[in-house]
């Protein structure tokens, strides 16, 4: 009975990784090719429009798919979700977006392991997030680190599993960190859709000096860490 089971439970996630390939290559992927365009990001804002009362649950599906696909950048789709949904909706489904990419990731990592961790990202940039091995103070790493800017949080996202964090402490703890920077980012969008291009510059210089102060501590964290050793 519990082969039957562990049998069913591979073909379950082999059918979802299946599904998650063929809809990132044949509706994702295209699109995101040209996020980092102007033209091509008011063709996607137009594309997800057309979906009418579901152009929320596919830019919800979308975002999770970015997280998964931990190469693409998540800037512009953000950015996006101001322009068409505004600073709160467009803020609730980058956010829930999110913790669903990072609950399906958390979920993959956990069945595959490092096998699939070292298909996304390499070893030795593995071995420098080892404050995250200091298991006393594991919580406190993973929120510090999605939240300080500059830190590849969707690579960290794969990384993360690896440890003994438990999967409901992480995802609070990640989407609570990833709350400041994704909600700066629809509010960007939704400041040049109504022509706040001041609050634009704003964010931007804002987004500018935390992304400093950020490379500064992870670059004392990383320093610390070394001499410990």
């Amino acid at each position: 009975m519990r082969n039957k089971k562990q049998i069913w439970m591979i073909l379950f996630w082999i059918a979802l990784i299946g599904v998650m390939i063929f809809l990132g290559i044949r509706y994702c992927r295209p699109i995101f090719q040209v996020l980092g365009t102007p033209q091509g990001r008011e063709q996607l804002a137009l594309w997800i429009q057309k979906a009418g009362i579901f152009a929320p649950l596919l830019f919800i599906l979308m975002m999770a798919m970015q997280i998964v696909i931990a190469v693409i950048p998540g800037g512009p789709l953000e950015i996006t979700a101001g322009v068409l949904f505004g600073g709160w909706l467009g803020t609730i489904l980058t956010v829930t977006g999110a913790f669903l990419g990072t609950l399906l990731v958390y979920g993959l990592v956990r069945k595959f392991g490092r096998k699939l961790v070292y298909h996304v990202i390499s070893e030795e940039k593995i071995k420098k997030f080892s404050v995250l091995e200091d298991e006393d103070k594991l919580e406190f790493w993973v929120f510090i680190l999605f939240l300080i800017p500059g830190i590849p949080k969707d690579l960290l996202t794969y990384i993360v599993p690896l440890t003994k964090i438990q999967g409901r402490d992480f995802l609070i703890l990640s989407t609570l960190a990833r709350f400041p920077a994704l909600a700066a980012s629809v509010l960007m969008g939704d400041s040049l859709s109504d022509g706040r291009y001041w609050l634009c510059i704003v964010i931007a210089c804002l987004a500018a000096v935390a992304a400093y102060v950020g490379f500064q501590i992870k670059k004392h964290i990383l320093k610390e860490r070394k001499e410990a050793k």
